[in-house]
């Protein structure tokens, strides 16, 4: 379903990707709007570096700037593309960077705020590198969702930071004067795990600590000799990669997660050779690919809860699984997955179960 609204008299039609049956979830929100309504005067400034913007509603009403992306998510660059194209637009890949790469100077950020803290910390860090004496950065949020620990991680970069007065239920954060020195820190977080010290940038999931649904799985996946093919799916710092080797050394792991932070992450955690995959779905593996696939599948995406993204993986799974091949995932109970996946499988198991947990097999006969 498509939304439209209106910025310096053009009308822009945006979609989600992918694509939602919820009617709620809206590829257009009230923050993005108010940070356009905040610099619709400012003809002066000509390129704009722009954060987290989800579904490109800043890409297409600014196309006529130089507008620099930072994307975190490989669904993110598919949906500014797709909607780029809805609206008559191109898009110019050299134009897109991840939030690791340098960037040119930058006069004018605009970030829509991401849930996490230490993302926005990450956007921050990037910014102030290439800063200027001169550079601005307009920060919007939703009220309800704002956390006093935002200024103190703003307050860390720039000397001016301020609010906006609230705009149907949206706010900005604005924040001008970067500071001159500020501490020189990698923005890496540290995991002691068993015998291993696993490192994930910030804005990863489960920040500085393995998550206890990833513990669980871990503890019962039970890794065959014949698993010699397998892929961790929605990969995060590579902790299932990485206790697969410990288990096998003889097995090929194939990481694939969304996030090019996960992605990276894993690269500072998985020593032997293995494939790392940018991509929120399987398109790309050849059929009868995997004898295994392992995952703690995503139901939250920022302030949404939404299974829709795991059910699509989960259809994938199975044309990319070889004959007698498996699915083991951990679960929380009330998802209710395995309705979903009985649907699709030959045969759907519990492995394992605990008051919050569930560990499914799913295999195919043939």
């Amino acid at each position: 379903m498509s939304h439209s609204f209106l910025f310096q008299n053009k009308e822009f039609s945006l979609e989600r990707y992918p694509k939602t049956s919820n009617r709620s979830l809206l590829p257009i929100s009230n923050v993005e709007l108010l940070v356009l309504k905040e610099i619709e005067a400012r003809n002066e400034i000509d390129h704009i570096h722009i954060f987290n913007d989800r579904f490109g509603v800043w890409n297409c009403a600014l196309n006529d700037k130089n507008v620099t992306t930072i994307w975190n998510y490989a669904s993110q660059k598919k949906a500014v593309a797709q909607n780029l194209k809805r609206n008559g637009f191109s898009m110019e890949e050299k134009n897109f960077k991840n939030p690791l790469e340098k960037l040119d100077s930058v006069d004018l950020a605009l970030i829509r705020i991401p849930k996490s803290v230490e993302l926005f910390e990450l956007f921050l860090h990037q910014i102030h590198q290439y800063s200027t004496k001169n550079t601005e950065v307009i920060c919007g949020f939703m009220t309800k969702y704002f956390n006093a620990s935002l200024l103190k991680v703003a307050e860390q970069y720039f000397e001016d930071v301020s609010q906006s007065l609230a705009w149907k239920k949206a706010r900005l954060l604005i924040l001008k004067k970067p500071k001159r020195k500020t501490e020189n820190k990698r923005l890496v977080n540290s995991i002691s795990w068993k015998d291993s010290n696993l490192q994930q940038y910030f804005g990863v999931f489960s920040s500085g600590k393995i998550d206890i649904g990833t513990q669980f799985l871990i503890e019962h996946m039970g890794i065959r000799e014949e698993d010699k093919e397998v892929l961790d799916l929605a990969s995060g710092n590579g902790i299932l990669a990485h206790e697969v080797l410990q288990m096998n050394s003889e097995t090929h792991v194939t990481l694939i997660d969304d996030s090019i932070l996960a992605i990276e992450s894993s690269k500072l955690n998985i020593e032997k050779s293995s494939r790392f995959v940018c991509d929120n779905d399987l398109s790309q593996f050849s059929s009868n690919q995997f004898d295994l696939v392992l995952s703690n599948p995503p139901f939250h995406f920022e302030y949404e809860n939404n299974i829709e993204v795991s059910i699509h993986l989960f259809k994938q799974v199975v044309s990319c699984l070889k004959p007698k091949g498996r699915f083991v995932l951990v679960a929380n109970k009330h998802l209710n997955y395995s309705t979903h996946l009985k649907k699709l499988f030959d045969s759907v198991s519990q492995l394992k179960a605990n008051d919050k947990f569930e560990i499914l097999e799913c295999k195919i006969d043939s």
